[in-house]
């Protein structure tokens, strides 16, 4: 198992993340998110790297305590955090930033590998 390090911002885990367009790289720090099944990214990352609604491959929805958010999906060249890298993979955009959010680590990303979070150590453990 190899460790990598974490930093707590409140309650949430927040982790280093890479983002690859075909045009660009995005370096960011997202939530580790159990509860999200997705991955899901900030639309103005999603620009960033590229990418309008236009590129989108259909809609997205999700519910949080403010209602229903609505989005659209993109496939991102390649996405890497935990020292583990999926290419051609799936995210949604929604304006998070307004929570002071840029991404979130999903169970589409997390379910891939056998991992572990270690609170006094701040790491988390991935095999």
């Amino acid at each position: 198992m190899a460790d990598y390090p974490y930093r707590l911002d409140g309650e949430l885990i927040i982790v280093s993340v890479k983002l690859q367009s075909k045009l660009n790289t995005y370096n960011g720090k997202f939530v580790l998110d159990t509860g999200s099944s997705a991955l899901i990214i900030d639309h103005e990352i999603a620009f960033d790297l590229g990418y309008s609604a236009r590129d989108g491959i259909g809609f997205s929805s999700v519910r949080s305590v403010v209602g229903k958010e609505q989005g659209y999906r993109l496939v991102l060249e390649s996405f890497e955090t935990l020292g583990e890298k999926m290419t051609a993979v799936e995210v949604r955009c929604h304006d998070l930033k307004e929570q002071g959010v840029e991404g979130l680590v999903g169970m589409t990303f997390l379910k891939q590998f056998d991992w572990c979070v270690h609170p006094n150590r701040q790491v988390i453990s991935v095999k």
